[in-house]
């Protein structure tokens, strides 16, 4: 079986590492460096805990409220583009409580399988940066933790085999001494770990190529077409590679390779910011999640960094030198040692992520197009999600149709 996979990030990455047991060739194909969209600039977390949709009831609400604040955690830009407006109708159905419950059933099923295949890439020799230090969320008082306790307590009933450890500030300080007086609580998730993002990504690739595999940057692929049984994968200056099954893990590049086929997907770039500053001693040695501002900090081997903001209907995904700062000052009351300025770009990082109306991912074959799978729309859980998207991406190849990937379908939307 030839396999070809479109998009080298976490998640095109992590299939072609599932994919070596199955496919007898099998090469990658990104239209830039492998790793350099959204898996660049993420925190690396890999959360169970935390892997529940954004679309939530209450959240349409806050987000169009926040929509000309030019410093909000969470931002819905109003626009008159229909293809918009219709993404917001669904989004909406979505947060409705009954839909939410199955959104975070659905992305348990996945969650839950995703550290196992995780220790199965360390076993393999996958060389890459890891923490087990779970994820210590922090607030200033007991009604800033209300939501992910709430969240948690959801997730329990489910089968869920995490725990929390609920703590007062000063108990979160001995745990974490970095911590300043503000934080008044604290929980602490046990099943979560924290992975240098760029790391993995970079490990996966080369124990890709180590077996085989072929890795083509700056191999733009722009269409698809039917020939001899297979497929031909078309670029900029013809055809580029010929497969059996091909694999579309190319983010918000995968809705224009599908609708040809007959399938519209509703994805939208969600853009996240991120900076990355020297870690000298006295700042976290785990992660943290700030309840209030609504934002993650991940240290590394000797790099901190912050991460924050959700922005849909966003213009571009160009950096922001005014968000970066935000980032800073919002994190520093939190921390008792006072951070460092950026030691690269001031403006730090952005970029957009694939989301979906629901917050689940697009994780199924194209109907009608045999051999054409899709994987993509894991919006801010794509490090979380995939180790477990290349386990079934691999299993699809193989002929399977698990159960549990039903609510995931690509074309639950319609055609």
């Amino acid at each position: 079986m030839r396999v070809a996979i479109v998009g080298g990030g976490v998640v095109g990455m992590a299939c072609a590492f599932a994919l070596l047991d199955v496919a007898d060739e099998l090469e990658v194909l990104d239209a830039g460096p492998v790793g350099g969209g959204a898996s660049a600039g993420n925190t690396g977390w890999v959360t169970p805990s935390l892997s529940t949709p954004l679309a939530a009831p209450g959240v349409l609400r806050q987000g169009l409220r926040s929509a000309f604040d030019p410093r909000g955690a969470l931002v819905i830009r109003p626009s008159l583009d229909p293809a918009w407006i219709g993404w917001l109708i669904r989004f909406a159905r979505s947060s409705r409580p009954a839909a939410y419950r199955h959104g975070v059933a659905a992305l348990l099923e996945l969650s839950s399988r995703t550290l196992d295949e995780l220790d199965r890439m360390a076993a393999a020799g996958v060389s890459f940066e890891e923490h087990r230090d779970g994820v210590l969320v922090v607030a200033r008082d007991r009604e800033g933790l209300h939501w992910f306790e709430k969240v948690f307590d959801e997730l329990v009933p489910l089968g869920f085999p995490g725990r929390l450890e609920r703590m007062s500030g000063d108990d979160a300080r001995r745990l974490e001494p970095a911590l300043g007086p503000v934080v008044g609580c604290a929980t602490r998730t046990d099943i979560d770990r924290h992975v240098a993002p760029e790391s993995l990504v970079a490990g996966l690739a080369d124990h890709a190529r180590a077996h085989g595999v072929a890795i083509r940057e700056g191999a733009r692929v722009s269409a698809l077409r039917r020939a001899n049984g297979g497929w031909a994968l078309d670029g900029d200056s013809g055809e580029a590679a010929r497969a059996d099954v091909v694999v579309l893990a190319s983010a918000l590049g995968t809705a224009e390779l599908v609708r040809p086929l007959g399938l519209r997907l509703p994805l939208v770039g969600a853009k996240g910011y991120s900076v990355t500053l020297p870690l000298p001693e006295g700042l976290p040695t785990m992660p943290l999640y700030l309840c209030e501002p609504k934002i993650g900090t991940s240290p590394y081997a000797g790099t901190l960094r912050i991460a924050g903001f959700f922005e849909l209907g966003a213009r571009d995904g160009a950096p922001s030198a005014r968000r970066a700062r935000q980032l800073v000052e919002e994190t520093q009351p939190y921390l008792r040692e006072p951070l460092a300025p950026p030691t690269d770009a001031p403006e730090g990082w952005a970029g957009f992520r694939p989301a979906t109306p629901d917050s689940l991912p697009l994780l199924g074959p194209v109907p009608g197009a045999p051999g054409v799978i899709v994987a993509t729309g894991h919006g801010m859980l794509g490090v979380t999600l995939a180790p477990a998207t290349g386990a079934a991406v691999a299993a699809l190849a193989r002929g399977e149709r698990p159960a549990w990937l039903a609510p995931l379908d690509p074309a639950r939307f319609g055609r």
